[in-house]
């Protein structure tokens, strides 16, 4: 691990800035930045709409951790679930197939959701049920910090478990052992194959945990285009000061 210097800052800056100019020629070239804001609100919502019925893969936010969470932390995840939303909604030309599973309509997390965040607008489908239970007939790949394997890429036909859960005491294999219960795989994001760290070690940054709104927001980069490295590059915190790993620039498994 080398010593942080203002250049590994400036660096992951670079990458942010970008992310966003690449947003704004999108736009433009598009047509975008001409429509009225009431024709751009419809096509999102078409857009939306259509995705939940059409979008792949499938990412579901498991919410089945609810009662291993205590009121700030179930306050924190409304607040992830709210920015994951913001990413489902800017995420183009391709949208994902979003949902919410173990879903109760008064559990603490959607009565939080709903007061501070709208939740009751969000177009996302939401099912009471396990991923299992929910998605009965497709390939259930949990998605952990701890897990032994990597996901090396994203299969269309798959439905993908980020488990909701923020956990402040860091009590690790919550997913790892959800997805073993069902009998299904658990994987984890090949962060150290791709960039390095220069505040943390590569062995931290191999079983790092993450917001939930930003492992989805590094699989919606992946369905639309982006590298592992330039995903991560793009999504992870700024305070891990990242730089890509040598010979890893423009892999993507």
């Amino acid at each position: 691990m080398h010593q942080a210097d203002d250049s590994d800052s400036l660096k992951s800056t670079d990458w942010r800035m970008d992310k966003r100019r690449k947003e704004k020629e999108r736009r433009l070239e598009s047509g975008l930045d001409h429509v009225t804001k009431r024709d751009a609100k419809a096509l999102l919502d078409a857009q939306l709409e259509l995705a939940l019925s059409q979008g792949q893969p499938t990412i579901c936010l498991d919410l089945t951790y609810e009662s291993k969470m205590s009121d700030k932390e179930v306050d924190k995840l409304a607040k992830q679930l709210n920015r994951l939303y913001g990413i489902h909604r800017s995420s183009q030309p391709n949208m994902v197939q979003l949902c919410l599973t173990n879903y109760q309509l008064e559990s603490r997390l959607a009565t939080v959701a709903r007061q501070k965040y709208s939740m009751q607008a969000y177009r996302i489908a939401l099912f009471p049920q396990s991923p299992v239970d929910s998605f009965p007939n497709k390939e259930i790949i949990y998605l952990s910090p701890d897990a032994e394997q990597c996901l090396y890429e994203l299969s269309p036909s798959a439905v993908y478990v980020i488990g909701g859960f923020v956990d402040e005491a860091r009590q690790p294999g919550a997913s790892v052992s959800e997805a073993a219960q069902f009998g299904c795989k658990a994987v984890r994001l090949p962060i150290d194959s791709h960039v390095t760290s220069s505040t943390i070690t590569s062995a931290s940054l191999r079983k790092l945990p993450l917001p939930v709104n930003i492992v989805f927001g590094v699989l919606v980069d992946l369905v639309n285009g982006s590298t592992w490295t330039e995903a991560l590059m793009g999504r992870l915190p700024p305070r891990l000061k990242l730089q890509p790993k040598q010979g890893n620039y423009l892999a993507n498994s």
